[in-house]
């Protein structure tokens, strides 16, 4: 059963169609790697999937109680936090427990009272009650894992540093459903790796979009490529997705060209007049009428195999 549909969605960026009328359901084990050409979409999909773009025509349908996180290009993160501040800033009323049982702690370390006391028990047991000491340590076992230091500051993080803050964050919301675009961004080998490993893992959803062809075919289950407005899914990795796509334009190639010799025979009958006049050969001429605009059709929305996507 999908956890995510969307039902014949559109979306146009001025007079570019993006998205046209497509439909797909994403379901609970699916790992898809989103490809298409430069500017064909896939970030605006990928918005659009996570609820942060409404889309200008079709529904997204969401199974009950998901949890989606996503993981921008270039993540928004708040420059005052901490990093371990903001890779807990995700998980909600949990967030504001945390950070007041560590304020009471620290308060109590200079200024002891039964007040701050009672308080800092009363905080314990709610954290006891939501789990939230099975976070806290899942928080440091990934910062750990990720070399973050949680008391750095955000604002003086590099780019690679900020994309690993934004992946922590997206983690350890326990999330159904995680939308990475471009993960892999100045990311370093390890951390490349270590994501490899968590994304292999991971129980839930996830769809993704890279240009590291490495890391697609050693992460994901199926490709999902967006051409011309069009969604088409291929099973397997990337690699695979090669030689289906090559198999599929070679087939395309031979009915188009079987094609195109029946229209060039249709033209050349239709040029010699007299014979194209007759009342009986009306349905002739409306034949071709109809063959010459599937063929334009088909010049607008022919595919290619040849993809800008980088050997990692």
């Amino acid at each position: 059963m999908a956890i995510i549909t969307i039902d014949k969605i559109s979306l146009a960026f001025g007079h570019h169609l993006l998205l046209d009328k497509v439909s797909l359901g994403l379901e609970k084990n699916d790992k898809l790697g989103l490809i298409g050409r430069n500017g064909a979409g896939k970030s605006s999909f990928l918005k659009v999937l996570a609820g942060t773009q409404a889309a200008d025509d079709g529904k997204v349908h969401y199974q009950d109680g998901i949890k989606i996180v996503y993981v921008a290009q270039e993540p928004q993160l708040t420059a005052t936090n901490t990093i371990f501040q903001e890779v807990m800033s995700g998980l909600g009323n949990l967030t504001q427990t945390l950070t007041d049982y560590y304020a009471t702690l620290d308060l109590m370390a200079t200024d002891y009272s039964d007040a701050l006391l009672d308080k800092l028990n009363t905080l314990q047991h709610e954290l006891e009650h939501h789990n939230g000491w099975v976070v806290k340590n899942l928080i440091d076992k990934t910062l750990s894992e990720l070399g973050l230091n949680g008391h750095q500051l955000v604002a003086d993080l590099s780019g690679g540093v900020r994309k690993k803050v934004a992946i922590a964050k997206a983690l350890v919301v326990n999330p159904d459903v995680m939308l990475l675009d471009e993960p892999t961004n100045h990311l370093d080998v390890y951390a490349i790796e270590w994501l490899e490993q968590v994304i292999k893992n991971f129980a839930g959803a996830i769809v993704l979009i890279t240009h590291d062809r490495r890391f697609l075919d050693n992460t994901i289950n199926k490709i999902l490529e967006l051409d011309r407005g069009n969604l088409q899914v291929y099973l397997g990795n990337f690699a695979k997705y090669q030689e289906l796509k090559a198999r599929q334009l070679s087939d395309e190639s031979k009915t188009n060209a079987e094609f195109d010799k029946f229209l060039a025979q249709e033209e050349v009958w239709i040029r010699k007049g007299v014979e194209a006049r007759r009342t009986r050969n009306e349905g002739r001429v409306r034949r071709l009428e109809e063959l010459r605009r599937l063929r334009a059709e088909r010049r607008d929305h022919q595919g290619s195999v040849r993809l800008q996507i980088d050997s990692g």
